[in-house]
């Protein structure tokens, strides 16, 4: 997308995140919802590990929108974070 100006980028990728934020939300809820059990388990999680979700995982999710090559990137890194994350909840006996 190097048609769109600096500025134009910046907000196109200001809206998909705000969006992916909203929609990560609204899919924790509902599935937090259906299955109280991960709820309480996301809840006990570390405040890092939700805030790397929220901004690191997101944002690079947000940004394929701009530079495509980065689905690739966010991949790797969610599915680190997911491994560090089972790996909290086994450590605690949550899983």
């Amino acid at each position: 997308m190097s048609w769109l100006s600096p500025i134009h980028q910046a907000i196109l990728f200001a809206i998909v995140y705000f969006l992916s934020l909203i929609g990560v939300f609204l899919l924790n809820r509902r599935e937090f919802k259906r299955a109280p059990e991960k709820g309480a388990r996301y809840a006990a999680l570390p405040l890092q590990y939700k805030l790397a979700c929220w901004f690191v995982v997101v944002p690079l999710f947000a940004g394929t929108v701009l530079r495509p090559p980065l689905f690739f990137i966010a991949i790797v890194v969610f599915t680190i974070l997911d491994a560090f994350c089972v790996r909290w909840y086994r450590k605690v006996g949550l899983l």
